[in-house]
């Protein structure tokens, strides 16, 4: 948890579990030599008694020679704020100022209290929401830039460490107070448990959280592999699952990988429930073009072979361009341009055809030519007789997504190319061909653009 000649930020509320870990941090600091920063938040509850912990803090820390630090907050106002519980608002307040005083001191690790009784509290409040394998791990013994040296003790051996090395602590009297869920569960229930139950339950709860970290962790590990191998493309705020593969998967996996793919596109779980990874897995054994809308402005699409996580539904306004011949036109909504010539049927080469270059009877254009998107109307002849734009690209099995980014070469409602697809079999050239259209399609680089 520690390094030589690291600066550890240290909440100290003045509590005895807080100053065991200060004073525990001293002593060690002998041994292996790093700096200690204190740092104290009255939360603006308890009055003249917060204010007299601020100030046994202040002056237990001159007197070790710790620098300390004094924040003082309103966490009524804080929640109002925040929409959420004075618990909760208290918590996000304290790691915010623990994190800006590690940042403006340069510190390297926060170091809290949190004890063996905390953690059995923890899973238990865990346990009660419904929590998964990762909430019933509850508190990590290091999390990022936060540390917990205290976790494998007892709030007795800690209290008892206080009392050998004659270390005053101060008491709080909300802990009391069973108006609080943790409250409750630590005056109530684990007493209840313990006369009833199990005298060792949180040892028993503090075990078994090491475990499901430790089953978490493995889990977890084997999820990234697999989303890793299923994984046809992934982008800012887009990720395509390979969903034949994904569905292969055991639902255990499944579950994980829609968590860490959710995760990764908002940076959060937040409003993410069981319910909606289970809406996810159905979604991804239904047939093409279902659509599901999941909290946090998340779009999850199932298009033939592709899972479709997308962040936010990408609009595409389309365009349209007139064609005059000769021309030159600049696609800027697809980085691309197009080359439109007529030459006379001796100077056409049917070799030049390909993929993105096609010729056309230049006389059988009948109300004038336009690059564009999508229209409703739109149909395009084939050899199999005339076919609506839409019946064709279900046919291809183009994404629906996509048929609105999809160029044509349109002569009012008659496609002449769907380009990168198919062409038109009205617009064919013949023996009796005058005049021949060539367009050429030139996607273009970035340096280009």
């Amino acid at each position: 948890m520690i390094q030589k000649d690291n600066n550890i930020i240290v909440g100290v509320s003045g509590g005895a579990d807080s100053m065991c870990l200060l004073h525990l941090l001293k002593q060690v600091s002998r041994i292996v030599p790093f700096k200690i920063t204190a740092v104290h938040i009255n939360h603006g509850i308890r009055g003249k008694e917060a204010e007299e912990d601020a100030a046994y803090v202040r002056d237990i820390c001159k007197a070790w020679d710790i620098p300390c630090f004094i924040y003082n907050i309103d966490v009524k106002k804080e929640a109002l704020k925040r929409k959420c519980s004075e618990e909760e608002a208290g918590r996000a307040v304290r790691y915010e100022i623990f994190e800006k005083v590690r940042e403006e001191t340069h510190g390297d690790k926060i170091a809290v209290a949190h004890n063996m009784n905390d953690q059995a509290e923890t899973v238990l409040m865990q346990l009660f929401r419904g929590s998964g394998m990762k909430g019933l791990g509850g508190i990590t013994p290091v999390r990022d830039h936060i540390i917990r040296p205290l976790l494998e003790f007892t709030r007795d051996e800690i209290e008892q460490y206080c009392l050998e090395n004659h270390i005053h602590y101060r008491q709080d009297y909300t802990n009391a107070l069973n108006i609080y869920t943790r409250n409750k569960i630590r005056n109530e229930l684990i007493p209840f448990i313990k006369k009833n139950f199990n005298p060792n339950i949180v040892k028993t709860l503090y075990n078994m959280s090491t475990l499901l970290r430790e089953e978490e962790s493995f889990l977890n590990d084997e999820a990234n592999k697999h989303l890793k191998l299923c994984i046809k493309e992934e982008k800012a705020h887009l990720v395509i699952l390979d969903n034949p593969l994904f569905c292969s998967y055991h639902p255990v996996l499944q579950k994980r990988i829609i968590r860490i793919v959710l995760e990764r596109l908002r940076g959060q779980l937040k409003n993410i429930d069981l319910n909606h990874v289970l809406d996810v897995i159905e979604l991804s054994r239904k047939g093409t073009g279902k659509k599901l809308c999941l909290p946090n402005d998340i779009i999850v699409k199932r298009q033939y072979e592709d899972l479709i996580f997308q962040a936010g539904e990408e609009l595409f306004e389309g365009f349209c361009y007139d064609v005059s011949v000769p021309s030159t036109i600049f696609v800027k909504e697809l980085n691309a341009k197009v080359e439109v010539i007529v030459l006379d049927k001796e100077n056409f080469n049917l070799s030049h055809q390909n993929t993105c270059t096609k010729s056309f009877d230049y006389d059988k254009i009948e109300t004038g030519l336009h690059i564009r998107t999508k229209q409703p109307g739109d149909r395009i002849l084939l050899k199999n007789g005339t076919k609506k734009l839409k019946d064709f690209f279900i046919d291809e099995k183009i994404p629906r997504d996509e048929r609105d980014r999809i160029p044509l070469l349109a002569d009012g409602n008659k496609i002449l190319w769907v380009i990168g697809y198919r062409y038109s079999d009205a617009y064919k050239i013949t023996s009796s061909t005058e005049k021949v259209l060539q367009v050429r399609w030139i996607p273009l680089t970035k340096e280009e653009v």
